[in-house]
């Protein structure tokens, strides 16, 4: 099997059948939650892995996506509140419209279709469903709250507009050589950003709201297998991007004039990347079930933090500044990063 990260991993196999501390206080995992529901768990025994996460705009609700559907819980205390079933056999992402009032799930069959599901939120209400990719959907983001785009298995971005309740295919959009894995909009310049199997960042541009072909740039100084983007939030007058690859980097960016700005390495492969709701730090999932807190300035791994036993497949961040860690075994955990030293 060729050496992709966890995340990347975990999606192929199912493709196949997927520092010193200086800080003022300690580190603490603040709560584990295992999920998993008796009479649904894979042949082998083992809970199916968390392979998707995300948490609400008003930071009381974490949403989690496994082979066993949907499952929302309560934030910070992570008790689970129920589980909806979506229809097909994998999910790999879940993304809020902007405005917070719905819920895109994308996933799908492996080798098999690609397929999304458009739902209200918090009342979970089908808005609208599609099967469209030839293979399944890894990644979608949000351009808006009536547009979004989905990139799958089968090489493909496309992009979709909800209007009425109703959602049509807008365009169909190739470039990627392998799989695309991870999609990011970066609404305000209109753009879309995507990365993948091929190694290959690519820019897409979305003006007058449909994305062109070819690609803006292409930005290639990845080594292996891009697994994860995110845009840094807060205000800067260029975009800066974190994009996390199994060649144990990750590397932040300034898509928008194709630089590379700086890069950190890493002891083990990345997974899953989320900044602080702040952008002052980048939380970095690990192979090893281990949480890396990242200064972007200094690119220095300032805190490694237990996470969970096993890979971490996903990483989120929530408004009090923790993070919530997810993957192997069904398992999810609250982890609160100390402060920085002045």
């Amino acid at each position: 099997m060729n050496r992709f990260t966890s995340t990347t991993r975990f999606r192929w196999m199912c493709a196949q059948q997927p520092i010193v501390c200086r800080f003022r206080r300690s580190v603490v995992t603040a709560a584990v939650l295992m999920l998993g529901t008796i009479g649904l768990t894979q042949s082998h025994g083992a809970e199916p892995p968390i392979t998707a996460l995300t948490i609400s705009a008003d930071d009381t609700t974490l949403v989690a996506g496994s082979q066993l559907g949907v499952h929302v819980i309560s934030w910070p205390e992570l008790t689970p509140a129920l589980v909806r079933e979506v229809g097909f056999p994998q999910i790999h992402d879940l993304k809020f419209s902007p405005n917070g009032r719905q819920l895109l799930i994308v996933g799908g069959a492996a080798a098999e279709y690609g397929e999304w599901k458009l739902v209200s939120w918090p009342g979970f209400e089908v808005i609208a469903t599609r099967t469209s990719h030839r293979d399944v959907i890894h990644s979608a983001a949000w351009l808006s709250d009536d547009l979004f785009v989905t990139g799958a298995a089968d090489h493909d971005l496309i992009q979709w507009r909800l209007s009425d309740g109703e959602v049509e295919e807008v365009r169909v959009v190739h470039g990627h050589s392998r799989r695309v894995l991870c999609i990011e909009s970066i609404s305000e310049q209109n753009l879309v950003v995507s990365a993948g199997i091929d190694q290959v960042l690519r820019v897409w541009s979305g003006k007058q709201g449909i994305l062109s072909e070819p690609p803006l740039r292409n930005l290639d100084n990845h080594t292996g297998a891009v697994c994860d983007l995110v845009v840094r939030p807060g205000g800067h007058a260029i975009v800066y991007l974190a994009s996390a690859s199994v060649d144990r980097t990750v590397r932040f960016w300034q898509p928008t004039i194709g630089r590379l700005v700086r890069f950190a390495r890493l002891p083990v492969e990345p997974t899953s990347i989320a900044w602080s709701r702040d952008g002052e730090r980048l939380a970095v999932g690990g192979s090893d079930g281990k949480l890396r807190i990242i200064n972007p300035n200094t690119v220095e791994i300032e805190q490694t933090l237990d996470g969970i036993e096993g890979w971490i497949y996903e990483v989120a961040a929530a408004g009090d500044g923790s993070f919530a860690v997810a993957g192997a075994g069904g398992a999810i955990a609250r982890v609160i990063a100390a402060e920085p030293s002045k």
